[in-house]
């Protein structure tokens, strides 16, 4: 089995040592630790650090992540799926509306930058002191 030390598995994760901490701190990742007290993760380390990193994507509380990764432990995947779907919808419309938002925001710039300023106005250039 591959195991990483915490700078091995921040450079495989691309997840920082002290965000590694911060998750075991929190619940979020479990660590054994060496003899000599490093901290050693397994091979599962990677793909729940991507777990966290999609649920963190998703706008998740730590908390609420800690519950699914509970649930994701205990082997009930309909489970997870069922929690995220709704999650992953809301995310999904907030990201559309943030979208259209930023649609909208372009195709003014764009009117600035063609000297219209309003729809079908026209504004006068002013000579620049």
């Amino acid at each position: 089995m591959t195991t990483y030390r915490i700078s091995q598995l921040a450079e495989r994760s691309g997840v920082p040592a002290t965000t590694l901490r911060f998750y075991e701190d929190a619940g979020l990742l479990p660590a054994d630790r060496t003899p000599s007290g490093y901290r050693v993760y397994g091979e599962d380390a990677v793909e729940r650090l991507a777990f966290i990193s999609s649920a963190k994507l998703l706008g998740l509380a730590l908390e609420e992540i800690r519950e699914l990764l509970d649930v994701r432990e205990e082997g009930v995947c309909a489970s997870v799926r069922a929690r995220m779907l709704p999650l992953a919808a809301d995310r999904i419309a907030e990201t559309d509306g943030r979208i259209a938002e930023l649609r909208a925001f372009s195709a003014w710039c764009r009117r600035i930058g063609s000297g219209s300023f309003a729809a079908g106005h026209r504004t006068a250039r002013k000579p620049c002191p």
